[in-house]
């Protein structure tokens, strides 16, 4: 079969490589001139660095077998993180559950309940009771208030903005079990994983066999359309190439198919408009001194322009990027006046947040920064939200749909973007 994928992020890139491996004739098409979506990659010193901080977890089954695969299991090593919560003007640790113990900013009572959240949350497997409430509704019952004004909803707030108090519980129940449970028995021994090459290499090694199997994958190729002829047949409108396909694979946001899929569809684009999306904007910053001794700090603060400041060198070494390696990340509404103001004014509010959490902060230790802005970074998670989710299948015959979105109750993640990749193709190929 010849089959289109839209979108070159881990999701589609997976999915055309498993197609390609049976022996259909696979064509990617991408907007950006680069591989790897929210995954993908830029030149730093002389190494690869992710746009977007990425590791992996010790419980990313479908990820570490996709790079048993590749045969590049080697490339893996494995890493202790230090991470620490910023709060009260002040940096604590915040590793391991000693750390929670003694952390002050908080009562021993609110702690310990805290703490018991956290451990019950990964012994249950059933969400559905979570659906029908908020996440803070959840925390306030088990941790209570003072958990929740200090921790909780700073943390919810900063990734989702003004929707933060309508969150699906769901949602942040996943997220304690999923960081619970990847320590293993060892509460202590948190472990994360990176790739030498970075994640860059994964999507080299896929693309070269997609294009062995005779496959094609078009850079720098925005679609403009999809449309279905009467032969069920689809046309594929492109910035610089236009084409006839039997199936397509659509791996972006769903408010980017309702756009460009032309057709009367006009109860499933209305289905499409349902979910919702924080935009991101993330900054790499080059330094010539280390800011801290953690890998990864939480902000949990109002008024810093940033909710995250992830050291990625304090995991991973300074290896030859010829820099100590800053992340710092936000979550935002596209509409937030923020996401659209100039480079140079968003640089400038991060540089004076920063200089808030490290006041001795010199800033002629900033050798280069990176300033990235993508408007689909994290769907809008809200109780119910597994009726709102569109299925791979498409009700346009021949045309079907992966997205972070679909990735529930699970976070979004590059795990379950290659369980969705692999669901993808194994769907298309029952359907043939």
């Amino acid at each position: 079969m010849n089959i289109a994928i839209v979108g070159a992020g881990i999701t589609g890139i997976t999915a055309g490589f498993l197609l390609s491996q049976k022996g259909n004739r696979v064509t990617v098409y991408e907007k950006e001139n680069y591989l790897g979506g929210l995954a993908s990659s830029l030149r730093v010193g002389n190494e690869d660095l992710e746009r977007f901080y990425h590791h992996f977890f010790t419980n990313d089954s479908y990820l570490l077998s996709l790079i048993d695969e590749l045969n590049i299991k080697d490339r893996l090593n494995w890493y202790k993180p230090k991470n620490a919560i910023y709060i009260d003007n002040s940096i604590y640790p915040f590793t391991t559950p000693l750390d929670l113990l003694y952390f002050k900013p908080l009562s021993f009572v609110s702690r310990i309940r805290m703490g018991i959240m956290v451990l019950a949350s990964r012994l249950i497997s059933d969400y559905s009771a979570f659906e029908t409430i908020t996440a803070k509704e959840w925390i306030i019952k088990n941790s209570g208030q003072e958990a929740w004004e200090k921790i909780w909803e700073p943390l919810i707030k900063s990734k989702f903005d003004i929707d933060s108090e309508n969150i699906s519980g769901t949602w942040i129940w996943n997220k304690l079990k999923l960081r619970s449970s990847s320590r293993g028995k060892n509460l202590n021994n948190e472990m994360l994983g990176y790739l030498d090459g970075s994640f860059n290499k994964i999507f080299k090694i896929m693309a070269e066999k997609i294009h062995k199997a005779d496959g094609r994958i078009l850079l720098n190729n925005e679609v403009t359309a999809i449309i279905k002829n009467e032969n069920g047949s689809f046309d594929i409108m492109a910035k610089n190439h236009k084409s006839n396909y039997d199936k397509v694979l659509f791996t972006g946001s769903p408010n980017l198919l309702e756009n460009i899929l032309h057709g009367p569809y006009d109860n499933y684009k209305s289905l499409l408009r349902k979910i919702r999306y924080k935009a991101n904007i993330c900054a790499i910053l080059e330094l010539s001194e280390s800011l801290s001794p953690y890998y990864w700090i939480t902000v949990a603060q109002d008024g810093l322009p940033f909710v995250l400041i992830i050291e990625h060198t304090n995991l991973v070494g300074l290896r030859e990027y010829n820099s100590h390696i800053v992340y710092l990340s936000r979550y935002l509404d596209m509409s937030d006046p923020l996401y659209s103001a100039t480079e140079h004014e968003i640089i400038n509010g991060f540089i004076s947040g920063l200089k808030k959490v490290f006041p001795k902060l010199n800033q002629r230790i900033i050798k280069n920064i990176t300033l990235t802005r993508v408007p689909f970074a994290q769907p809008v998670i809200t109780p119910g939200y597994s009726k709102i989710i569109p299925d791979i299948k498409t009700p346009v015959e021949g045309l079907y749909l992966t997205s972070m979105c679909q990735i529930y109750p699970e976070d979004r993640g590059l795990n379950y973007a290659v369980r969705l990749g692999r669901k993808a193709a194994n769907e298309i190929m029952e359907n043939l």
